[in-house]
């Protein structure tokens, strides 16, 4: 096993990389949030020669300073302003949809199934097959599909580490490559967007393609 354990690190990284972009569009931001950005901005940074990468690290570095200089009143004002982008954003009438299948033409109806179908083959679970093609519970499952892989390499299961690896790949090539640039570009429009979200946008497009070819070279 310690032969293997720089990569299983790496493995263990990737999970943590794709749980915290999940979070970013799935709940309301909060300070948890905040301090994830914090707490995660060094290691994106490492990574930032994909060009998309370094425009939210960026992003996330023009947030953290403007948040930090702010304190009592200023603070919620703040805050409350980054909740309205939020909303704005993902709430309202025209919003930038958060759903794979709002972005196929025409609008595919087996999409949530045939995702609910391959993520109980590897044991994902969620409580609503409605949610299957969120942006958010797919980031999920590649972070889940990553501790996954750790786990097997830690055991020497080759074979199956391998499987695992390619699955990685095709999901991303099949589904979250199908949109994740219209994505981008559906939020990098709003004006709401400048603050936060389009630095999240950025970082989880610049991670899938920092991360695609990764698995390219490695399953």
């Amino acid at each position: 096993m310690a032969e293997n354990t720089p990569l299983i690190d790496i493995h263990e990284g990737r999970k943590h990389f794709y749980y915290f972009l999940a979070r970013l569009f799935v709940d309301i931001p909060d300070d948890n949030m905040y301090e994830q950005i914090t707490s995660m901005l060094p290691a994106f940074n490492l990574i930032a020669d994909n060009n998309m990468i370094k425009e939210g690290c960026i992003g996330f570095e023009h947030f953290n300073k403007k948040r930090e200089n702010t304190s009592g009143e200023d603070r919620i004002l703040f805050d409350n302003d980054i909740l309205n982008d939020y909303s704005i954003l993902f709430c309202h009438k025209d919003k930038v949809n958060l759903y794979q299948s709002d972005y196929t033409a025409p609008y595919n109806k087996s999409l949530k199934d045939e995702l609910a179908y391959l993520y109980k083959q590897y044991g994902y679970k969620l409580e609503d097959n409605n949610n299957t093609d969120h942006i958010s519970y797919q980031l999920s499952f590649m972070g889940y599909m990553s501790g996954l892989t750790a786990i097997n390499i830690n055991k020497a299961n080759n074979e199956m580490t391998a499987h695992l690896l390619k699955v990685q790949k095709e999901f991303l090539n099949t589904y979250m490559f199908s949109y994740l640039n219209t994505f981008f570009t559906s939020i990098a429009k709003i004006p709401e967007s400048a603050m936060l979200y389009y630095a999240c946008a950025a970082m989880v497009l610049g991670y899938v393609e920092y991360d695609y070819k990764f698995l390219s070279k490695n399953s």
